[in-house]
């Protein structure tokens, strides 16, 4: 049987010295899976402190076109001003916390709180604070919508709460040198899936981080794999998949993450963006978003098709892993040497910063 790896995904090298420590490491316990703890310090420390997608790009060209979702707990609103620039703000009226647009995107000309109608304009100075009469020290100028910085790369919005995070240049550095060869800009948005999965978010990333499992959970997968020689590299925060794949595979291209939540799978004719929502700690959405050059094509529904399938798979698997995790038999496990390298390096920056958060 012949094998070959599409080119195009540029690797990083492997780094040796995480491949020393992995000879005798041991798994996160089972309990970061379903604490409230863990999970709001995971918040904190790992998710508002990184840059994470939250929106197309495409959702946003006009003037007044905002998205409306969340992050790390946080609503969040993402609008187009009338200068063209790209703004970022918290979904939270300064009056009473009301919110100033319903989840989902749309187009407005200000922002008219649901609550009592405080209005603001898209820069988020406040302009209108509705019937309120005459407060002592009331000065409008003072309650302006918090900001959050808020920034697009091909064709992708990212926002990060922490404001002493690096610029998003910085962090997406790793994703420019892997993705060049792809022509990203040209891929048109054909359709989104949302998956509800009754599990940790890190019992799903586990998952993802290795391709020891294919050849047991995933039998479509397998036939157009080589799983013994799947590998995954890790540098710094990004993580490149590979693997021999039959000649005409669907799943034929380039698979990367980049820590937290942002999966970036690549194909000659298309990708598929996927955002992982930590919803509580035993629950996550998972927002696939496709994209292809012919968005119509037989071959753009077969990815769709298979990347369902193969979701379903790690779905059932990852809910079945959560429920043991919770029963309280199991505390600590060991990993593989060959295959859980990536998964080693992730608990790790999951570890260090939770205790980091702790301390």
């Amino acid at each position: 049987m012949e094998w070959s790896v599409v080119p195009g995904c540029v690797r990083p090298d492997p780094v040796p010295s995480a491949a020393m420590e992995l000879s005798n490491a041991s798994t996160l316990p089972a309990s970061w899976y379903h604490d409230p703890a863990i999970f709001r310090l995971e918040r904190e420390a790992i998710f508002a402190r990184e840059w994470n997608v939250v929106a197309r790009a495409a959702q946003l060209v006009e003037a007044g076109a905002y998205v409306a979702t969340e992050l790390a707990g946080s609503p969040l609103v993402i609008v187009r001003g009338e200068n063209g620039e790209l703004r970022g703000f918290h979904n939270v009226c300064r009056h009473r916390a009301g919110p100033l647009v319903w989840d989902g995107d749309g187009r407005c000309s200000r922002f008219v709180c649901r609550y009592h109608g405080w209005s603001y304009s898209l820069d988020g100075a406040l302009t209108s604070a509705r019937d309120f009469g005459t407060a002592a020290g009331f000065d409008p100028a003072d309650y302006g919508l918090h900001p959050v910085a808020v920034g697009e790369w091909r064709g992708l919005v990212f926002a990060v709460l922490d404001s002493a995070a690096p610029p998003l240049t910085e962090a997406v550095a790793g994703l420019d040198t892997a993705t060049a060869p792809f022509p990203m800009e040209d891929f048109v948005f054909a359709a989104e899936a949302v998956h509800e999965l009754d599990a940790n978010w890190k019992t799903y990333a586990d998952n993802y981080h290795e391709g020891y499992h294919v050849p047991i959970v995933h039998p479509g997968l397998n036939r157009e794999v080589d799983a013994t020689r799947y590998r995954v590299d890790v540098d710094g925060p990004l993580y490149a998949h590979s693997v021999p794949t039959r000649d005409g595979a669907v799943n034929a291209g380039c698979w990367l993450w980049r820590h937290p939540a942002l999966a970036l799978n690549l194909y000659p004719d298309g990708m598929n963006v996927e955002r992982w929502v930590p919803v509580s700690p035993t629950r996550t959405r998972l927002e696939y978003w496709y994209f292809f050059r012919h968005p119509d094509s037989a071959e753009a529904a077969e990815v769709v098709k298979m990347s369902s399938e193969i979701t379903a798979e790690d779905v059932r698997i990852c809910e079945a892993v959560q429920r043991n995790l919770a029963a309280g038999t199991y505390e600590v496990g060991r990993l593989s040497p060959r295959h859980e390298n990536a998964v080693f390096d992730f608990q790790l920056r999951v570890r260090s910063a939770v205790e980091g958060a702790a301390s």
